[in-house]
């Protein structure tokens, strides 16, 4: 579903004159559509790490370099993600202020294992590095829309631009703020909204099983059989 389509969509649901275009448009109602559209999209995106924006980076580190830029799309870390692929450690991280500022100026022994820190659009490494090793994470994009070649954005651009997130979330949040705008009754069509984005959060990307009737038949990690032990 493209840009156009939603807001067209919108637009019947509100019940004003469908524009033919949005993007470049001064039509009111155009120019209105495409502000419900945008925030629809950029507050749906910082609403839950949708698995659909989840991505994962390498860093290559080098020798007596302490920080590297992070993925051009980048907009937060998936916690407990950030692993030394190169010599199999897990890092310890992300660090906060405090402790980092521990790390750097105080009476510290290093061990095997390393410290990161994110901040101004780089990933910090403690100690810093020596040698060319392959550090990989996972983190939430910041590009819930792309152009018609696949291309992510961080906002609308074209007409013929799609949704990454659910293009049937950002057209229901599309109408309720364009009634909102219009100055028309939107309580009804707001809840409806808020409903179907609490489900698909709760569908994203499915969710483990809790056993409560007794131990499992699988267990991850746990290479014992059941029985048989001799």
């Amino acid at each position: 579903m493209s840009l156009l389509t939603i807001c067209q969509n919108a637009a019947q649901e509100i019940r004003v004159a469908k524009p033919s275009t949005i993007v470049g448009n001064t039509d009111e109602t155009a120019v209105m559509l495409l502000r419900a559209a945008s925030r629809a999209g950029k507050v749906l995106a910082r609403r839950h790490d949708w698995q659909v924006l989840q991505k994962e980076a390498t860093i290559t580190t080098a020798d007596a370099t302490a920080s590297y830029a992070l993925a051009s799309d980048y907009d937060h870390h998936v916690n407990d993600t950030l692993w030394d692929r190169t010599n199999y450690w897990k890092m310890n991280g992300p660090t906060s202020p405090q402790d980092w500022q521990t790390l750097q100026s105080g009476i510290v022994t290093s061990g095997v294992r390393r410290w990161f820190r994110v901040k101004a659009g780089l990933m910090y490494i403690y100690p810093t590095p020596s040698s060319a090793d392959t550090l990989a994470y996972e983190y939430v994009s910041n590009g819930w829309c792309q152009d018609a070649g696949g291309t992510a954005q961080t906002d609308w651009a074209a007409d013929t631009d799609t949704g990454v997130i659910s293009e049937y979330l950002i057209e229901a949040g599309t109408i309720w703020r364009g009634l909102k705008a219009m100055g028309m009754a939107y309580a009804e069509e707001k809840q409806e909204h808020d409903a179907e984005v609490d489900l698909a959060v709760m569908r994203d990307a499915g969710a483990p099983t809790v056993q409560m009737h007794g131990e499992a038949k699988f267990d991850y990690g746990v290479n014992v059989p059941e029985g048989g032990f001799g």
